[in-house]
């Protein structure tokens, strides 16, 4: 197509577009246009890869070679249709078109501005002994962060464009040998089957590609943290980067993962044992001993002591609500001002979460509307909550659940709960992984890190339930 009329098609095409532009290079008889989106694509690198190598072969009358063996960047595609050159400079790309004296319409040449913010340590994720450093916006840089942590040729990478109209990128990194063939091509393929008009972050990924259309705990896990990642990738999971996201997913994603942090690894493993006991202690706290609680106090005082019920019922004279009742609400009080805190200016909101609890609380004590054994019941098991982050929010439904039921039936109906709840995860399954594996079923190797855990020198294979077969990591410590 003569560059004149492509040039034509394209601001056709990019009407009402400000920062769509076409430059135009004039060399003797030659004329040349590079097509492209101020501030999308580097000026930096048009001048440098292009501009520049070009303009030196015209005034030294070396223009007998092609256009694209001018071109200094190391990424280049010859296309050969007018789609491919509107789809080349949508991603960021500069389109060299018309005397190229090429067997193509144009010439995309990768000048995308990948400027952006540094990988400093998230804040969701602190550690004091490890990396300092995270996840970015950058796609690309967020491979790059794994590939310097993983200097082996078995990292493999499949990459996939999704969004009818935003065409995002996403990558799908795993271990070749380690990972299962099954998990890789489950993962792809549920990536593939993606319909969308725009992914605009990986939740956007997680929610498609979760197992079953409203999980109640998360089949899939997230991090920001390239050295967490690449444990996961060593273990046989898969990681998908999306490109626009600083939040890289990984697949499978087990029950036993959410009481394991990255600094655990560096720390005796006796104390590491004793803080995965801790938090799997306060996760059961955070679930369970608002719902007792009311359970022992609604349905079965008959079996608690004369001092405990006698010191509870002093505390709890004249209140307006029932002991459920007063459970419930003060716990919608907790989960407002929590929500407050969140959507707040940093500032302003870490005041709101530690002032607005203990004004309101001991408000409420003194205007009779709740009673300090409530508060404490209700401020223990809130305060347990955020020690496992990844089932923050499913345990907040979960816990209300419990609180009804038992107010509702007792204990009979608080052990029913519970017993359906383990039912329904030993029925569930990630990716083809049972959810609660390690732990059922069982698998040896994967116990030795799961709440006990033995030192790294004694995890000598990989889990089997993950991999699928027997992979040895180390020999021991000699």
């Amino acid at each position: 197509m003569d560059g004149e009329k492509l040039r034509e098609k394209f601001f056709s095409v990019f009407s009402d577009m400000a920062d769509f532009s076409v430059r135009e290079l004039i060399f003797g008889k030659t004329k040349l246009y590079i097509a492209y989106f101020v501030g999308f694509s580097s000026r930096e690198y048009m001048n440098k890869y292009i501009i520049e190598p070009i303009s030196r072969a015209y005034a030294s009358k070396e223009t007998g070679v092609a256009i694209s063996s001018l071109i200094t960047n190391i990424k280049i595609e010859m296309l050969k249709d007018f789609s491919a050159a509107k789809d080349a400079v949508l991603a960021g790309n500069a389109v060299l078109f018309g005397d190229i004296r090429e067997d193509a319409l144009g010439i995309s040449i990768f000048t995308k501005n990948d400027a952006g913010r540094s990988p400093n340590e998230p804040d969701t994720e602190n550690v004091i002994r490890g990396a300092h450093e995270g996840f970015t916006e950058s796609g690309e840089n967020n491979v790059v962060l794994l590939r310097r942590r993983i200097h082996s040729a078995k990292l493999k990478r499949k990459s996939f464009s999704v969004g009818d109209i935003t065409k995002t990128d996403i990558s799908v990194l795993y271990m070749e040998g380690i990972a299962k063939e099954s998990l890789v091509a489950d993962v792809c393929k549920r990536i593939s089957d993606i319909r969308t008009d725009a992914v605009l972050d990986s939740g956007y990924v997680e929610i498609f590609i979760q197992d079953g259309k409203t999980p109640f705990y998360p089949t899939v896990g997230n991090s920001e943290r390239p050295d967490k990642v690449a444990a996961k990738l060593m273990e046989g999971r898969a990681a998908i980067v999306v490109d626009g996201s600083p939040v890289v997913l990984t697949a499978p994603y087990l029950f036993c993962e959410a009481f394991q942090v990255t600094e655990d690894y560096s720390k005796s493993p006796w104390y590491a044992t004793f803080i995965r006991l801790l938090r799997f202690v306060a996760y059961l706290i955070a679930l369970y001993l608002p719902a007792l609680f009311v359970a022992l106090f609604v349905r079965h005082k008959g079996i608690l002591p004369e001092m405990l019920l006698a010191s509870v019922t002093e505390a709890r004279a004249n209140l307006p609500f029932s002991l459920f009742w007063e459970v419930l609400v003060i716990f919608l009080i907790f989960e407002a001002v929590r929500e407050v805190g969140l959507r707040m200016p940093k500032a302003i909101g870490s005041a709101i979460g530690l002032v607005g609890p203990l004004l309101l609380g001991d408000s409420a004590i003194k205007a009779g509307i709740t009673s300090a054994p409530i508060l404490i019941v209700v401020a223990l098991a809130a305060v347990c909550n955020f020690i496992v982050p990844p089932y923050m929010n499913t345990n907040i439904l979960y816990r209300f659940f419990m609180i009804i039921i038992s107010g509702a039936l007792g204990f009979f109906g608080f052990f029913l709960a519970i017993a359906a709840s383990v039912m329904m995860l030993c029925a569930k399954s990630s990716f083809g992984t049972p959810y609660l594996s390690p732990f059922a079923p069982i698998d040896p190797w994967g116990l030795r890190d799961f709440i006990f855990m033995a030192p790294l020198w004694a995890m000598k294979r990989a889990p089997i339930s993950i991999t699928g077969k027997s992979i040895r990591r180390t020999d021991g410590k000699k």
